[in-house]
């Protein structure tokens, strides 16, 4: 079962005003909107989480620690997490709670969703074993209807006031300290005999395992690299958006020979209708319907495998080298994207992907199985700077 404890958060002085300081995850920040957010505060937290330098990183966080810009909270808690944002027009709620999970091997109580490139692990290195500290948590869902943790997380919404609210990207953020130690049984009971599945992180718990690997060679054993900051939301009643990620080609040297192929796995016709995928193309929709019966295991019947081997694979004959390295193919997180890059000529022909279902999302990684990279986009991302964790953060809260 994995292990779930609260810890003691590090976050901004009430007398800061922490709209102006939080961050995006520092993933998704491009270099001008990093400047953009260094200009906008002195204390914006990108300057921690995209630093000038590892040292220069080090020594603003250990400032503002000093100076009390940042503070420890004095008692082990969990931390209630809100969003209320907008998504495709309809407004959506979601929640879920930070804990620190320990850390263990992928696969057996926590479990990848998708295969991952092989990423620039090394930056997240450098930076937490210089500051250590974490300032965006990684993300999680579990399956827990009708969990007493549920309830909880409600009545607390409900009767208090947040400890922290803040607004970025037209969304709503908040967080709820949780230090009765009756709530935090709850919490870790509730959790306990649950697997934990990432959604957003993989990168990141990855780089989290060589850091501990990193102190116990080390010889150093048993501290807060241990742990990762994780937020933990319900698949089922969390309300965390589970959405595709489209896919595009930048090259097709004959479009309408390119089409004729289609057609070996695909009844065509113009326009947008109930199909199994969309294809843009010259201001035009095209609407893909399979001509043959899916088969094959769970993974094999998904939308996202099943275009891989027939799109990618046969008809554009492309190697798994191919699709990694994205010379060819790409990927949009909208479908106005979709319809942008193609208009705009950075690819040739867009695909609108169904979403995936968070029951059969479940199924796949519990059969062992693991779904092609970018198939899955979860929204919303919870900011930097909300809640952080220090490796000091767990003293005094794992046997609490």
């Amino acid at each position: 079962m994995p292990g779930v404890y609260p810890f003691r958060g590090v976050g901004f002085s009430e007398n800061i005003k922490i709209d102006n300081v939080i961050a995006p995850p520092y993933d998704v920040i491009d270099e001008d909107y990093r400047q953009k957010l260094k200009s906008s505060d002195e204390h914006n937290i990108v300057r921690i989480i995209l630093p000038d330098s590892y040292e220069g990183a080090k020594d603003l966080m250990n400032s503002w620690l000093k100076d009390n810009t940042l503070k420890f909270d004095k008692q082990c808690s969990f931390y209630i997490y809100t969003c209320e944002y907008e998504l495709e027009g309809k407004i959506g709620f979601a929640k879920g709670f930070l804990g620190a999970l320990k850390l263990e091997e992928l696969g057996e109580h926590i479990k990848p969703h998708e295969k991952t490139l092989k990423g620039p692990k090394i930056d997240r290195f450098n930076l937490i074993t210089k500051t250590n500290a974490m300032f965006c948590p990684i993300m999680s869902f579990y399956s827990g209807e009708n969990l007493p943790i549920n309830s909880l997380i409600d009545k607390i919404i409900v009767q208090r006031k947040p400890d922290i609210s803040a607004k970025l990207s037209n969304a709503v953020h908040k967080i709820y300290k949780i230090d009765d130690a009756d709530d935090i049984l709850t919490i870790k009971s509730a959790i306990s005999d649950k697997n934990v599945i990432i959604a957003d992180g993989h990168h990141r718990y990855e780089t989290a395992l060589m850091i501990q690997k990193y102190y116990n060679d080390k010889g150093i054993k048993n501290g807060g690299f241990d742990y990762i900051m994780t937020l933990f939301i319900d698949s089922d009643s969390g309300g965390l958006a589970l959405l595709p990620i489209h896919r595009v080609v930048k090259k097709v040297d004959n479009f309408p020979l390119f089409l004729d192929r289609l057609k070996k796995y695909f009844d065509i016709t113009e326009g947008r209708q109930n199909a199994d995928f969309v294809m843009y193309h010259n201001k035009k929709f095209y609407s893909l319907k399979l001509n043959f019966e899916r088969t094959g295991d769970i993974l094999d019947r998904t939308d996202v495998r099943i275009f891989e081997k027939y799109v990618y694979e046969d008809v554009l004959s492309l190697s798994l080298e191919d699709i990694k390295n994205q010379k060819i193919t790409g990927y949009a997180n909208s479908q106005e994207e979709v319809v942008d890059m193609v208009d705009k000529h950075r690819a040739e022909v867009g695909f609108i992907m169904h979403p995936m279902s968070y029951g059969e999302l479940t199924k796949i990684v519990n059969s062992g199985l693991t779904v092609p990279q970018k198939s899955t986009f979860f929204y919303p991302k919870i900011p930097s700077g909300l809640v952080a964790y220090h490796f000091d953060s767990i003293k005094g809260c794992n046997n609490v």
